[in-house]
This record gives C-alpha cells, structure tokens and sequence, in this order.
C-alpha cells in the first residue's frame, strides 16, 4: 500500500511539473500551421475535444496516436464536418495491429476577390491536405516502478505532410513529427469512489520537421505544442476528460452510456473564447455513427458527423 501511494504520488508530480513545462515549449499562437489542425471524429468533437488522455482507438491517429498500441480491429472512420455557410473539413483514417493512415482536408470552396472599392473581380479556392501515419507501442512498466493500477504505457509517433492548394504564391507544404505518451490504468479498491478506471496522455506537437514552405518562397515554422490530458472512467458508465495545453487552452468532456447502444456527451473548451458542444452515438454491432454540434459564440455552428466500421 505505501508502494503504491509513493508511485501514484511521483506519477501525479509528473503531471503536475508538465503544467509548468509545457507553456516553455509553446511556440506563439498566430502561425500559418494553426490552419492544419487534424479532425478529431464526432465524439471527441462532441467532448469538447479533451482527447490527449481519453481512451479511443477508433480515432487514435488524429487524437492521441499512442491509443493505437491497444488496437487489434481492422478499424475505418470517416468523419465530416461543416461550419455553416463558411467551410468543410473531413478525415478518413483505417487502423490496424497498431498501425493508422489517414488524410484530413479543409476545404473553403471558392472565395470572392473583390477590389478596393468591394467589386467582385473574381474567385479563388483554399484547400489544405494533411496526410497522416501512425504508430503505437506497449512498453512493459517494470514492477518496481509500477503504480499497482496499470501494467503498461503506450507510446505513439505520428508523421504528417501538410499541402496548401490554392494560389501559386499561397501554395505551401511542410512536414513534422509528433509523439504522445498513455497510460491506461484500472482501479480495484477505490474504498468506495465511484472510479473503475483512468488514462493519463501527454502530447507533443510538432517536434521536428521541415517549415511550411511557400510557392512565393516564404518559409514558416509549424507552431509546436504540447497538450497533457486525463481521463477517469466512472462505476454508472460516465467517462470525464481534460486536456490542458501549452497555448493556455483547456477543454472539458462527459460521455454517459446508458446502453451499449446509446452515448450521450457534452463538453467545453476555451481557445480564447468558451465554446461549447454536445452530441450523440449509437454502436450497432460493428458500426458506430456519431453526432456533434459545435457552438462558437462568434463564428458559425459546426455540425460533425462520424461513422466507423469494425472487422
């Protein structure tokens, strides 16, 4: 028993030391590369995208790629996305044995030019691409440094290659690594705390890679991030997330299954603003169709469709 009080309390001043590191690994907010935020699925989306500790395989490429060490099914996720009236984005990813590709898009269709004076002179169209590969690992955590709660971490690594197409001067590509950290852990004698399980994430954006190059010549550098999340897994099927990241940014989310067949979420985040979000899944046999709104206060709504296939 102190064993584990002494390993749980070194994992938790782990988490708690992040908190201070992370904004010191941060690059400024305002960056070209902020375009080339990945899709995340309707359910996370609908959890106010607190991902980086939640425990989700099927999505586990866009969101914490070390979830993927504990995917075995052949898995395959599409995902649309629409901000009314404004732009469309969406992913789709297959996974298998600890493996994922994937390409998400952002698409603003055609967008009118105008002069000085607001004369239409034509249109032009903005579209980015990010093709994505992944990989998961389990590491045996040695006895002497286990918590008593969970055998194993997950490590993952993440590549992508980002594509701007658009006009000449506004084409760009670039490329960068990503790498996270899950543990997963269940819980046996909470001494009456409603508490079955928990994960613990920690995500790195943007490690190392090539700068966004521009068709004009202009190079950027993709903004480096990284984000630590948890999660906890309750007795009456509740799961609670939330992620903080090195921008300053927090995010909330709550899953409730009242049947296997039924998931209803809800979640908030603040980028600068508070935005909220909730949204429904359903889980029939080997499909998962999920749904999420998404409520900016300024911008349009954003409305997130998913759907999953199992082998």
């Amino acid at each position: 028993m102190l064993k584990h009080r002494i390993i749980g309390g070194w994992w938790i001043t782990v988490a708690l030391l992040s908190l201070f590191v992370l904004p010191l690994i941060a690059t400024p907010y305002a960056n070209v590369g902020e375009a080339y935020e990945l899709g995340m699925g309707a359910r996370l989306a609908a959890m106010g995208g607190a991902f980086v500790g939640l425990i989700d395989n099927r999505s586990a490429l866009f969101s914490n790629p070390a979830n993927l060490a504990w995917t075995e099914k052949l898995t395959v996720l599409s995902t649309l996305q629409t901000r009314l009236a404004t732009a469309s984005s969406g992913d789709i990813l297959a996974s298998f044995n600890n493996f994922a590709i994937g390409v998400h898009y952002l698409d603003f269709g055609d967008v009118p030019e105008t002069d000085e004076l607001g004369n239409l002179t034509g249109y032009f169209s903005y579209r980015n691409y990010t093709f994505v590969a992944a990989a998961g690992l389990k590491i045996k955590v040695p006895s002497l440094v286990r918590m008593g709660l969970g055998e194993s971490i997950g490590c993952g690594v993440r590549a992508k290659l980002f594509k701007t197409d658009t006009s000449t001067p506004g084409n760009t590509t670039g490329t960068s690594i990503d790498v996270s950290l899950l543990l997963r852990g269940e819980l046996s004698n909470t001494r009456g705390i409603p508490i079955e399980g928990y994960a613990l994430g920690l995500l790195f954006e943007n490690l190392v890679g090539t700068p966004i190059s521009y068709g004009s010549g202009h190079q950027e550098e993709l903004p480096k991030r990284a984000t630590i999340g948890g999660s906890l897994l309750l007795t009456n099927h509740v799961i609670i997330s939330a992620d903080v990241t090195s921008t300053q940014d927090v995010r909330f989310g709550i899953e409730w299954t009242p049947t296997p067949a039924l998931s209803i979420r809800g979640g908030l985040k603040n980028e600068g603003v508070w935005i909220w979000s909730m949204g429904i899944g359903t889980h029939v046999k080997d499909f998962v169709l999920d749904f999420a709104v998404v409520v900016h206060p300024y911008l349009n709504t954003e409305l997130c469709g998913s759907l999953a296939v199992y082998w």
